[in-house]
C-alpha cells in the first residue's frame, strides 16, 4: 500500500508542473495536455470585439460570452478565460477533458460567422527512464530502455551525440525500445523517451563486451583452444551431444515494429521476440490479435485481458508491446490485429508475418592450395536457417581482382595467386551473425614443391637417357674392337707369310 501511495505522489509531483500551450485558431488544430497538468488554449485573437461566441465539447457548452454578455464557464473552478487575448487556461486536466471542441462565433444579427474545431488529447507524461544492458554470446550488447508512465511513448537513441547508424546496430532501430549493438561499439549511449507533453532521457557509458582466450584438454583427451566471450567461457566443458539444444538460443532476443501493415518480423528458435503491436492499448475500446488458428490476445478498455500463451508471454498495455519467450516453429506464421471502436465496428486492421529461424551457432574455414597456386576456401556453419555468407580480406570486401571463382555471397571461393592476409567469413540470418577469421598466405611453397618434383622427374629421365646412350656407344666400340685387328694385320697371317716366301724364292 505504501508503494502505491508513493507512486501516486510521484506522479502528482511530475504532472503538477507540466504546462502546455496550443494555438487553436486554425480549424482542426491538434492540441495536447498533460494528465493532472495545465493547458493554455489560444481560442481567438480577442473576445472584446466578438458579438457572441460559444465553445463546446461533444456533451454541452463549456464557455460562452460576448459583448455586453456575462461570461459562462462550466469548469470555472479549474479554469480561467482571458477575454482580452482570447486564451483559455485549464488546470488539473483529466481523461474526461480529452475530445473534440467546437468554437462558434455569431455576428450582431445572430447568424453564425465562423466555426472551427480543435482536438484536445490528454496524455500521461513520462516520469523516468531505465536502461538495462546485457552482453550476448557473440559479443553484441543488448540494451533495453523502459519508462514509467507515459502514454504513447516514442523512443530515440544517440551514441556520443549522434544518431545510431546501421553500421552500429545489429538489430532494432532508432525508434524501438530494445536495440542490439554490434561488437566493438562503445561510448556515451542516450535513450530518450517522449510524447507530446514530456521528454525524459537516460545516459549510460557503455563499453565493448570482452573476449578471453581459452585453451584446455577435455576429459576425452581432445585439446581445444579458441577466443570466447568472457561471460560464457564454458568451452572446457565436454559436450554431451552435437545437436543444437534450446539453451543455445535462450539468450537470443529480437524486436520488431509491427505497427505497419505487412511488417516482416523474425524470432530465434527457443529465444524471445518483442513485438510492437500498437502505440498503446490504454485508449483502445477493444483489440483482437490472432493467428490462423484463433485468438492469441484479446483486450481493451474495461475488459479483462485474455492471452492464449500467457505462460510464456507478457503484454504491456501502456506501450503496446507483446513479449513472447521460448519461441517454437508453431509460432511461425501470419498474425492479424483488429481494432474496434465504441460502436463495435472495425476501425483498423493490419497484419504481420512472424518467421522463426534457428540461429547460426559456429563457423568452420577449410583451405586448400590448387595446382596453379590458387587458394580454395570453403566456409561451413552449424545450424542456422537460411544462412547468408559474406567475405572480407584485411577488413575490406573481396574484389574481382582477388577472386578466381565464386563471389562474396557464396560459401566456397577461390582466391588468385599471391592473395594473402586476414580472411574473414561471416554467416548470418535475420536473428544471428557468426564470423571466423584466419590468416592466409600464398601458395608459393606448394608451387615450389611441384616445381622441384617436376625437376627431379626430368633429371631422372635425362639420366636414364644419358645412361642408355652411353651403353649403346660402349657396345658399338666393343663390336669394332673385335673385327678391326684382323683387317689391320693381314700381312702377318700364315697365308700371307707363305705367299711372301714363295715370291722371294722366285
Amino acid at each position: 500500500m505504501e508503494a502505491v501511495i508513493g507512486l501516486l505522489l510521484m506522479l502528482l509531483r511530475v504532472t503538477h508542473g507540466v504546462e502546455t500551450s496550443c494555438d487553436g485558431r486554425q480549424n482542426g488544430a491538434q492540441c495536447y495536455g498533460a494528465l493532472g497538468g495545465t493547458v493554455v488554449l489560444q481560442l481567438m485573437d480577442s473576445a472584446s470585439n466578438i458579438f457572441k461566441y460559444q465553445w463546446s465539447d461533444k456533451t454541452a457548452t463549456v464557455l460562452h460570452g460576448g459583448q455586453n454578455r456575462s461570461l459562462y464557464n462550466r469548469i470555472e473552478k479549474r479554469s480561467v478565460f482571458t477575454a482580452s487575448n482570447g486564451t483559455f487556461r485549464i488546470n488539473n486536466l483529466s481523461r474526461t477533458d480529452d475530445g473534440e471542441y467546437t468554437l462558434t462565433i455569431f455576428d450582431s444579427n445572430g447568424k453564425q460567422s465562423e466555426r472551427r474545431t480543435l482536438q484536445l488529447t490528454i496524455q500521461a507524461p513520462v516520469s523516468s527512464v531505465l536502461l538495462d544492458t546485457e552482453c550476448l554470446s557473440q559479443g553484441e550488447l543488448r540494451v533495453s530502455c523502459s519508462s514509467e508512465g507515459g502514454d504513447s511513448p516514442q523512443y530515440s537513441w544517440t551514441l556520443n551525440g549522434h544518431t545510431l547508424t546501421d553500421a552500429q546496430l545489429f538489430s532494432g532501430n532508432n525508434e524501438t525500445n530494445i536495440i542490439t549493438l554490434k561488437q566493438g561499439v562503445s561510448g556515451q549511449l542516450v535513450c530518450s523517451v517522449e510524447n507530446h507533453v514530456s521528454r525524459v532521457s537516460k545516459e549510460e557509458s557503455i563499453s565493448t563486451c570482452g573476449f578471453i582466450f581459452i585453451a584446455c584438454t577435455l576429459p576425452n583427451g581432445t585439446y581445444i583452444s579458441q577466443w570466447v566471450f568472457e561471460a560464457n567461457n564454458s568451452l572446457c566443458v565436454e559436450p554431451t551431444t552435437t545437436s543444437t539444444s534450446p539453451t543455445s538460443t535462450e539468450g537470443v532476443e529480437t524486436s520488431c515494429d509491427g505497427r505497419q501493415n505487412g511488417a516482416q518480423c523474425y524470432g530465434a528458435l527457443g529465444g524471445t521476440v518483442v513485438l510492437q503491436l500498437m502505440d498503446s492499448a490504454s485508449n483502445i475500446v477493444r483489440f483482437h490479435w490472432s493467428d490462423k488458428t484463433g485468438s492469441v490476445l484479446v483486450g481493451g478498455q474495461n475488459r479483462s485481458l485474455r492471452n492464449r500463451i500467457a505462460k510464456r508471454s507478457v503484454f504491456t498495455p501502456s506501450n503496446g508491446t507483446f513479449r513472447i519467450n521460448n519461441l517454437s516453429r508453431t509460432d511461425d506464421g501470419e498474425y492479424t490485429l483488429t481494432i474496434f471502436d465504441s460502436n463495435g465496428k472495425q476501425s483498423e486492421k493490419w497484419t504481420l508475418q512472424l518467421t522463426i529461424q534457428a540461429p547460426v551457432s559456429s563457423v568452420l574455414l577449410d583451405t586448400e592450395c590448387l595446382s596453379q597456386g590458387e587458394l580454395r576456401v570453403s566456409c561451413s556453419s552449424e545450424g542456422g536457417d537460411s544462412p547468408q555468407y559474406s567475405w572480407t580480406l584485411n577488413g575490406h570486401t573481396l574484389t574481382d581482382a582477388q577472386l578466381f571463382s565464386g563471389n562474396n555471397e557464396t560459401n566456397i571461393i577461390t582466391l588468385k595467386q599471391g592473395v594473402s592476409g586476414q580472411l574473414v567469413c561471416s554467416v548470418e540470418n535475420h536473428i544471428s551473425r557468426v564470423s571466423k577469421e584466419e590468416s592466409i598466405s600464398t601458395c608459393a611453397r606448394t608451387l615450389l614443391i611441384y616445381g622441384l618434383r617436376a625437376a627431379v622427374v626430368i633429371l631422372i629421365f635425362i639420366g636414364i637417357a644419358i645412361y642408355f646412350a652411353w651403353k649403346k656407344k660402349k657396345l658399338k666400340m666393343a663390336e669394332g674392337s673385335a673385327v678391326l685387328p684382323e683387317v689391320e694385320h693381314q700381312e702377318n697371317s700364315v697365308m700371307m707369310v707363305e705367299m711372301k716366301r714363295s715370291a722371294s724364292e722366285l
